[in-house]
């Protein structure tokens, strides 16, 4: 019931009576788990102050009735945090003005953010027809797992007959020189392992190196790569030649496919995208800044000074990490364009490795050098081998540089 209260020094009250049996058994039945900034504000917009012109928090406490009386909740202040309040407002102006000198700077990130979105989705639409994943099922075949006394030390395929290629840091501890493996190493390929339950071709490698190359030349170019020669070809006959599905030059953007054995598993394939060359630095920022809190010293001087990108380089974001050194790297069209190489790596608190971007090496350079060293070596055989894909090669100067010492990996 209500009843008006007159007389008390001009006021005027009304007084809200609840029935004894619906009262609560303590006020704090009546606060809401939910936000108090919600309820507050559906408070101000139902309630008439002209109507009802009472004491707010009373009010608020009679409307924020809580839907679970036994999780209810009060708010307090923190014992002891007058001065923790008293600086945060006093800096509260200088945050809000620092942040809004920097539009530009986010709006930047923004793009980059809506860039790789929209990259992503392209390179997975590219590999989503069901024509392309046929064609690279197809060309996984010649995929192979290189293993050095039966441990898994990197990927490889082949690249014409009998020869496949790989990187050459996965074979170069076990070298006698860049010509030849060691005799007391047994190297082999191994084809076919799809599963790990599958009955994999297991295949010898050959001692004696047709070509290795492991520098950085004059032109700014790295090669990081070795051709092996199979010694039972028999094993492994009807399967592709990727020479046969190569393609001069990268495109600057668009999906790529990479086939290896990442980690010295089965074989996977992962579709991702291509960082543009002007990109790669802001692409490296969009990691960082996304994992700030797990690497422990990653710089931009770190990226523009040691992890260099040299003019055969191509650079992607894919998940391929330890193993699938020497996959190969097929475009849109499912051509052969480069062969996986590396990432630039960092460790995370849990020493965990990861990697801000992955990169590739160019075909093209690749085999340039491989046709000058069996030339200069007198391979007549591969040198013939190649003369059927003789549209593939474009630069003949290449022929000069076979000078290919050992360097260390970093």
């Amino acid at each position: 019931m209500t009843q008006t209260v007159e007389h008390l020094d001009g006021k005027h009250f009304e007084i809200i009576v609840v029935s004894d049996s619906i009262q609560p058994e303590s006020q704090d039945a009546f606060l809401s788990d939910e936000p108090y900034e919600a309820c507050s504000a559906d408070l101000q917009e139902n309630i008439n102050p002209k109507q009802h012109p009472i004491n707010n928090k009373l009010e608020i406490k009679s409307v924020m009735k809580s839907t679970n009386p036994t999780n209810s909740w009060t708010l307090e202040m923190i014992p002891d945090s007058e001065e923790t309040v008293r600086i945060l407002r006093y800096q509260r102006p200088f945050y809000l003005e620092s942040l809004l000198k920097q539009p530009e700077s986010r709006r930047k990130k923004s793009e980059v953010r809506k860039l790789f979105r929209a990259e992503y989705d392209k390179s997975v639409q590219s590999f989503s027809e069901v024509f392309k994943i046929k064609q690279i099922m197809r060309l996984s075949d010649s995929v192979c797992q290189i293993r050095a006394e039966g441990s898994a030390r990197g990927s490889g395929f082949i690249l014409f007959n009998r020869f496949i290629l790989t990187n050459a840091h996965v074979v170069k501890d076990f070298l006698q020189n860049p010509n030849r493996l060691s005799a007391s190493k047994y190297l082999e390929a191994a084809f076919d392992f799809d599963r790990l339950d599958s009955k994999v071709k297991l295949v010898p490698i050959k001692k004696q190196i047709p070509a290795y190359c492991f520098i950085t030349d004059a032109n700014k170019s790295r090669l990081d790569f070795a051709l092996l020669e199979l010694d039972a070809a028999d094993e492994i006959s009807g399967r592709p030649e990727l020479l046969s599905y190569y393609s001069p030059g990268v495109p600057s953007t668009g999906g790529v496919c990479i086939v290896g054995h990442p980690d010295g598993g089965n074989k996977k394939m992962d579709a991702c995208f291509i960082i543009a060359k002007d990109k790669a630095l802001e692409a490296a920022d969009e990691h960082i800044s996304k994992n700030v809190t797990f690497i422990h010293v990653v710089s931009k001087r770190c990226i523009e000074e040691k992890w260099d990108i040299y003019g055969n380089q191509f650079s992607y974001n894919s998940c391929f990490f330890y193993g699938s050194s020497g996959s190969p790297v097929f475009d849109e069209d499912c051509k052969l364009i480069g062969v996986h190489t590396g990432g630039y790596v960092y460790l995370e608190k849990g020493g965990k490795t990861r990697s801000v971007m992955e990169y590739g090496y160019t075909m093209q350079s690749i085999l340039d050098m491989i046709r000058a060293q069996v030339k200069i070596k007198g391979l007549n055989e591969i040198v013939n081998l190649l003369e059927n894909y003789s549209g593939v090669f474009e630069t003949p100067e290449k022929e000069e540089e076979t000078d290919c010492e050992m360097e260390d990996v970093e």
